[in-house]
């Protein structure tokens, strides 16, 4: 487990009594750094929560977050009435799954409902999420300010199969975990090795484990999964990835990572996303490009610039002389104008940078796979021509994690 720096860590109450949770625990606790430690009932966690952790801003430049680190468990067993009790009880505990609720989750983004209230492009998917909260500090971000960790992960795979059973028998692909980089918890934390063993002997089904702006990797090469794991990372370039992702890996380290998983034997998927139009953004995006392609043959790439922010927030979040100046300038002049919920990027602005990429693509490896994450539709329509070599349409496409995109599909 990578060392993570924490303001304190609260132990929840139930999770020693279990031995299985107790020696997870007690594996994971040599990597949490605090002297802080505390046992604590629901009221005493839900009074942390909401005295430190109801606001969530972005990290921006800042490189000393400590997060609360909260070691908890799944209260599988909890009946309708109990969970009615609690929730109505302690109602800040009811998000970031601080009461223990959910781990097989429906993502409702891509329904036609969400596309037609956002006008984005997206598939809906069950999910498996049993961290939430995340190592890294990236500018944009603040899923570092808490880091959750459900720790009855044996339980949490046991149910599995009554689950896909239900919800799902026909899903091809399932996320693991994108609300954290779930391998800087390993392998003491073990939930990769459990779900990389369980999904290699599912016929027709697989794993993405979500890498993300890790290179922690190592402990993953020997293990059987039998290309039933996909590994996808987020890739960024050398100034995004050093000075505006605080504490990841840095480019050159993750495409190493990348390789050493391919060479295991492992699909690798990769994200350029978010992008941010660093000064030089051409030069750094077509040199990341070229490096990725020279150390492994991704079957997927997905693009998304960065979106959800507005220009307060710009300037909050980031060092302005490490951004493009049109960049800075085009955000400058449309404060105010939406272009999508909590987005004032420009289209036209974005347009420049997909155009960029998709001929960087082109040029590196032109019978790769292309998608939009979470894209809108008529950016879509805008590109309909591109992705129509690949067969792509918003309706029916290949994504990292889209739940028909087995590996076996590409």
């Amino acid at each position: 487990m990578l060392k993570l720096p924490a303001s304190k860590l609260l132990i929840v109450e139930g999770v020693e009594r279990d031995p299985l949770t107790r020696a997870r625990a007690e594996r994971l606790r040599a990597g949490v750094v605090t002297d802080d430690v505390r046992h604590v009932s629901d009221a005493e966690l839900a009074a942390i929560v909401g005295e430190e952790l109801t606001d969530r801003p972005r990290h921006g430049m800042a490189a000393d977050v400590e997060p609360v680190v909260i070691f908890n468990r799944f209260r599988f067993d909890d009946g309708e009435a109990e969970r009615r009790r609690r929730l109505e009880a302690f109602p800040a505990l009811d998000r970031l799954k601080y009461n223990g609720y959910g781990g097989f989750d429906w993502r409702v983004s891509g329904t036609p409902e969400w596309r037609a209230e956002t006008h984005l492009v997206c598939q809906p998917a069950w999910q498996l999420h049993t961290i939430v909260g995340c190592h890294f500090r990236c500018a944009y971000c603040s899923l570092g300010r808490s880091v959750n960790v459900l720790l009855n992960m044996e339980e949490f795979v046991d149910r599995l199969d009554a689950r896909i059973a239900e919800h799902c028998p026909h899903q091809t692909l399932f996320q693991y975990d994108n609300w954290t980089d779930t391998v800087c918890f390993e392998p003491e934390y073990g939930g990769a090795k459990l779900l990389i063993d369980y999904f290699a002997n599912r016929p027709g089904q697989a794993l993405e484990l979500y890498v993300g702006k890790s290179d922690h990797v190592d402990f993953l090469l020997d293990y059987d999964h039998r290309g039933h794991t996909v590994c996808c990372w987020s890739l960024s370039g050398p100034t995004q990835s050093r000075a505006f992702e605080h504490a990841s890996a840095p480019m050159e380290l993750r495409i190493e990572a990348m390789r050493k998983c391919e060479q295991a034997g492992y699909p690798v998927r990769v994200r350029f996303s978010p992008i941010i139009p660093v000064a030089d953004w051409r030069r750094e995006n077509r040199e990341m490009i070229d490096q990725l392609f020279r150390a492994v043959s991704p079957d997927v790439i997905t693009i998304e610039t960065i979106r959800f922010l507005d220009y307060e927030s710009m300037v909050r979040s980031f060092d302005l002389s490490l951004l493009d100046k049109e960049f800075v300038s085009v955000m400058a002049a449309a404060q105010g104008t939406a272009h999508d919920p909590g987005c004032e990027v420009p289209d036209d602005y974005r347009k420049k940078v997909y155009d960029f990429i998709f001929a960087e693509l082109d040029r590196v490896s032109p019978d790769t796979p292309v998608a939009f994450c979470r894209e809108k539709r008529d950016l879509w329509d805008h590109y309909a021509a591109q992705f129509a070599r690949h067969g792509q349409t918003p309706d029916r496409y290949l994504c990292n994690c889209g739940p028909y995109c087995h590996p076996a599909t590409v």
